[in-house]
């Protein structure tokens, strides 16, 4: 069941759709995997940019954060501070953002994050949140240079219940 206003896939959707229909602005390449799956490099072979990865940040919480980049003349090396905001951190951050789902298979490592994550439920971590999300759609981020192998993807579809 939904907690309270918060639907985290649906939400993390809505700013991957966004993502998508501004893909060239943003310089991100999006594809289609072999089971159908959507794919979106916003940066391990394509430029990317500073917003598209404020757009993943803010998919990756689920919805439930905003994520901004600004000039902090305090630090010469690093010149950019990011800053995280949330009025709902645990779920933000715990139930979505955190890269708690370990997606390795053969000679693929990944670690997931982002409300897939609360599909899947497999971390011993949501045994203590009460939150479950119900989606239709599931969106989960990868760090990684590689597209997951076909083995990943149908784990990921097995565990969250989506085709």
């Amino acid at each position: 069941m939904k907690d309270g206003s918060a639907f985290l896939n649906d939400n993390a959707q809505r700013i991957v759709d966004g993502m998508i229909g501004d893909a060239e602005r943003l310089r991100i390449v999006v594809s289609r995997g072999p089971l159908g799956e959507r794919l979106i490099d916003a940066g391990a072979k394509t430029v990317g940019s500073v917003e598209a990865g404020l757009r993943m940040a803010e998919a990756a919480m689920g919805g439930l954060g905003s994520v901004s980049v600004f000039m902090d003349r305090a630090s010469q090396q690093w010149p950019f501070t990011v800053e995280a905001r949330s009025s709902q951190p645990v779920l933000a951050c715990l139930g979505s953002q955190y890269a708690g789902w370990n997606l390795s298979g053969q000679d693929y490592f990944a670690m997931g994050s982002g409300p897939a994550r609360a599909l899947a439920r497999v971390e011993p971590l949501f045994e203590t949140l009460s939150y479950r999300d119900i989606a239709s759609s599931a969106v989960l981020i990868l760090e990684t240079a590689e597209p997951p192998p076909r083995a990943i993807v149908e784990k990921v579809g097995k565990t969250t219940g989506l085709a």
